[in-house]
């Protein structure tokens, strides 16, 4: 970077200050700012590692995870109901959990890429669950989402911007092609018979009134599609080029072989489906776009913007903004065997990222020589977040381990008998009412004050979230942090400001316990700004 910056000549920003540098880190690591005290211990300390030592500790943090679910929510359009039938929450629980525990990125995408079961049993399956029947879908965004690539348009017809041809998308779809995200009753490979004529059948005979009968008829058809949604392999099932394809390379309704795009030639191995083997080509590190493509969203997420730009939009004419880092960035995730903690570790180290932001305009098609990290708007969950710091005390909630939703859903279609299902709806109901109760002692007028990675996800379009650009999870990264009126008047009147001003939240005890006035102005900038007030 200091080679780029003499050669454009650019004059790197000054150093952060402790107080710049610790605002900065807990909104970039722990997605909130630091707490009062957090902040007045951090600004205190005279040792000379505590940044270092700040940074593995919320790099360790419970934090960590619930900061970068948000990210990868939004880039993996994570709902709570995915379609009718499918619970979102062990999907969530299980991104969360190896995010935590640093499991490395190339595993963390096969896993998504070659799940099947049901989403308790392998919650990875979430991810195949967003596209439910689209294989066509699904490899279009996979390869947007993981190899920065948007081969989209090639599903309709050759790629008017780029190289890839229709034939080619349907080669790459062919790895995916036999996936199914829902099997039916009469699938001999799961049921002898087809269970749910015989369970609606079981269930006329019970005796019960008749309003209740029609409701629970169709909670009972529900609970049936939920134990459906199992996603397996279709063997043999191949993809067909459209009856209206117009191309010389092939003819219209050809069965289609399945071969990657770039990268290594691949093929099938013994034991192994094409699903498999397309994700082994998807997260080889000789796959050309893997690595890079996470070491760049991963420097984005420290410095704002990408050394290519857009993340997930390369060509093979992308220039990097500094092609010899870029090399050293995607290197140094191989090195570290995807270890994306170990990763954002070194990004937070260094000079480069500990310098002052920049606020400078970034124009598109014009190179950031990053003489800083850019300055930039706090995401909507980051602004949330840094409130419920200055609202309460205890933001520690946490939703209901998807463990309690699988005891009371998962039953053996083959075996169970209709009466054992109505105690299954019961289970349902009552899981439901134990959540709700969790919930009550973190409620303020009736919005739960939880970190943005614990709410329900996506949040309903009138709460703060959806206001401040949460994305409602339909498109890929979809989030926004334009300014809007709407924003504004949220702030005047919405009870995200007026509970600041309730006598038992955390910043009127800081305020209320300082000694003079004085001390309570510093307390304000302490715990809103994160820095001692200056004279202008």
């Amino acid at each position: 970077m200091d080679e780029s910056h003499r050669e454009h000549d650019i004059t790197p920003m000054p150093d952060t200050t402790d107080a710049q540098f610790v605002r900065r880190i807990y909104l970039d690591i722990a997605g909130r700012i630091p707490t009062y005290r957090e902040t007045v211990t951090f600004l205190r300390s005279g040792a000379a590692d505590k940044r270092s030592k700040l940074i593995d500790d919320l790099l360790g943090s419970d934090d960590y995870a619930g900061h970068a679910f948000n990210y990868w929510a939004d880039t993996l359009r994570y709902r709570d109901r995915i379609g009718e039938d499918v619970q979102g929450e062990p999907w969530r629980q299980w991104i969360k959990q190896s995010l935590a525990e640093s499991k490395p990125w190339d595993a963390f995408v096969y896993e998504m890429l070659t799940a099947k079961g049901l989403v308790w049993e392998n919650p990875a399956t979430g991810y195949l669950h967003r596209d439910p029947g689209m294989p066509l879908d699904n490899v279009n965004n996979t390869v947007r989402i993981f190899l920065g690539t948007r081969i989209g348009c090639a599903q309709c017809h050759d790629h008017p911007f780029d190289k890839w041809t229709q034939k080619q998308f349907y080669e790459m779809a062919a790895f995916v092609y036999g996936t199914q995200t829902r099997v039916g009753g009469g699938d001999k490979r799961f049921w002898k018979a087809d269970p749910s004529p015989r369970l609606r059948d079981e269930y006329a005979l019970i005796e019960q009134e008749e309003e209740d009968r029609r409701r629970k008829s169709y909670e009972l058809d529900r609970l049936i599609r939920i134990n459906m949604n199992i996603v397996t392999d279709q063997p043999g099932r191949q993809i067909k080029l459209p009856a209206d394809y117009q191309y010389d390379n092939a003819k219209p309704g050809q069965v289609i072989e399945p071969r990657a795009i770039f990268g290594p030639d691949v093929s099938v191995r013994d034991g192994e489906t094409p699903r498999e083997t397309f994700a082994r080509w998807l997260t080889s590190r000789d796959n050309p776009r893997f690595a890079k493509t996470i070491a760049n969203r991963l420097w984005k997420q420290a410095f704002g913007v990408g050394q290519i730009e857009p993340v997930d939009d390369m060509t093979d004419d992308t220039v990097a903004e500094n092609p010899r880092l870029m090399d050293h960035l995607e290197a140094e995730m191989k090195r570290l065997d995807f270890d994306m903690k170990e990763y954002l570790r070194i990004l937070f180290n260094t000079r480069a990222y500990q310098r002052q932001a920049s606020t400078d305009d970034i124009q598109p098609g014009y190179a950031y020589h990053f003489p800083g990290p850019v300055l930039r708007r706090m995401t909507a969950e980051q602004v949330w977040d840094s409130f419920l710091t200055l609202a309460v005390a205890d933001w520690d909630y946490r939703e209901l381990s998807a463990k309690v939703w699988e005891e009371a859903v998962a039953v053996d279609l083959e075996t169970v008998p209709a009466e054992r299902m109505l105690d299954s709806l019961q289970m349902m109901g009552e899981v439901n009412r134990v959540s709700y109760d969790e919930q009550r002692p973190y409620k303020y007028k009736g919005l739960l004050l939880a970190r943005a990675s614990e709410l329900p996800s996506p949040v309903p379009a009138n709460h703060f979230l959806r206001i401040f650009g949460q994305s409602d999870r339909e498109l890929i990264s979809a989030s926004s942090t334009s300014g809007s009126v709407p924003q504004v008047l949220f702030m005047f009147n919405g009870p995200v400001s007026h509970m600041l001003l309730e006598k038992d939240s955390t910043i009127y005890k800081n305020i209320v316990k300082q000694s003079s006035v004085s001390d309570g102005i510093k307390a304000v900038f302490l715990s809103i700004l994160n820095r001692d007030p200056t004279p202008t």
